[in-house]
């Protein structure tokens, strides 16, 4: 989600796929507050070591063999929290993490890229 400060609240992360063209090929469809996700993790660094590490005030970037680790963190997050925020941020960051994996045509170099305000 994002949102410019002063209207609805404050600036979120916002989550997309990009090729390193720098061509964007997706970008979270998500509502919710991406930095309620984040900061669930931060509580947690050795269980979810990637997770945790996402910076709110930057860009963080995550390649393909890294959203292997990124999934799972995301997967037992969403299996373990029981706030609603969270788990639908998980999910959408999931569906996300699907156009990193090698797939037919697809080119192999994209990054998964969330970006702080």
């Amino acid at each position: 989600m994002l949102i410019a400060a002063g209207q609805d609240g404050p600036v979120g992360i916002s989550v997309h796929v990009k090729e390193y063209t720098d061509k964007t090929v997706a970008k979270l469809d998500w509502r919710g507050d991406v930095n309620r996700l984040c900061a669930v993790a931060a509580t947690d660094a050795v269980r979810y070591p990637l997770l945790s590490g996402v910076d709110d005030h930057d860009d963080t970037y995550f390649n393909a063999r890294q959203c292997v680790r990124l999934e799972a963190e995301l997967r037992l997050l969403a299996e373990l929290s029981a706030e609603p925020e969270v788990v639908g941020a998980a999910e959408a960051v999931l569906r996300l993490t699907d156009l990193m994996q090698p797939a037919p045509g697809r080119p192999h170099h994209r990054l998964l890229v969330f970006s702080g305000d």
